[in-house]
């Protein structure tokens, strides 16, 4: 693997990491084997790091099978931010998860709560709120006290689709300051989108011409000849009045 490294070719860096395990596996030090794992993933892991995952993953499973908790949880860590680098959200809720279980057989409280906070990361970039609130609720407890007030804030503005408020938890500093994968995915994170007040449709005046009904001519015409009518029957009816008065008057004469 060394040689490998050296001489930049690293095709054969995972072979020979899995091959070195099994040999130390069979004279009994598993330790030394899940090591060599470690090493070949972490020469892997910039360029190649879905090889550096498998080796990883095997390593976990090497200490775990020796009970080694602790070794275990390490590993497991390296398998769960690699996955978030990768985009794998629903492998990496189970990896943390896995994790947590191996802190809780070490009684590691303070860690358990810095991965609950990662896991309510995870299950938002996965979009599902409803399982994100499920793991706050779930390891909230092990959580100091900033860390629950932003959760909640965090949650809060998720759930009531404010981006300010998700926002704000999202730039809190114990987050910045998580794994660089998980700050990153903090980073990164979609807010929610929000509900935008419906505004009231403004009239723009002159925008089109006025609407002039086709049959507006017909309707003056129309309106002129009636209005012409008129003006005769009134002619009309004041010659026939005069005329009356005329023809009376040349009565009485």
């Amino acid at each position: 693997m060394l040689v490998c490294k050296e001489l930049g070719d690293l095709r054969d860096v995972q072979m020979l990491a899995e091959k070195s395990c099994t040999l130390y596996q069979q004279h009994g030090s598993c330790d030394s084997g899940a090591q060599a794992l470690d090493k070949g993933a972490k020469i892997l892991e910039s360029q190649y790091p879905e090889q550096a995952l498998r080796l990883y993953q095997r390593a976990c499973d090497v200490v775990m099978n020796e009970d080694n908790a602790r070794q275990g949880s390490e590993y497991a860590s390296k398998v769960a931010r690699i996955m978030v680098k990768l985009g794998m959200y629903d492998q990496a809720t189970d990896a943390v998860r896995r994790e947590i279980g191996m802190h809780q057989q070490n009684e590691s409280t303070g860690s358990i709560g810095r991965l609950a906070v990662a896991l309510v990361l995870i299950q938002l970039a996965r979009g599902d709120t409803v399982a994100a609130e499920k793991a706050f609720k779930e390891w909230g407890n092990c959580c100091d006290p900033p860390e629950v007030q932003t959760l909640e804030q965090l949650l809060q503005g998720f759930d009531e689709e404010d981006p300010e408020m998700a926002a704000r938890a999202l730039s809190s500093s114990f987050i910045k300051h998580m794994d660089v994968e998980y700050s990153r995915l903090a980073r990164d994170l979609p807010l929610p989108k929000g509900t935008a007040p419906l505004s009231k449709a403004s009239v723009i005046e002159k925008a089109a011409p006025s609407y002039i009904s086709p049959n507006k001519g017909s309707a003056e015409e129309g309106a002129v000849g009636g209005a012409e009518g008129a003006t005769g029957g009134a002619e009309g009816a004041v010659g026939g009045a005069n005329e009356d008065d005329d023809e009376g008057g040349f009565g009485l004469c």
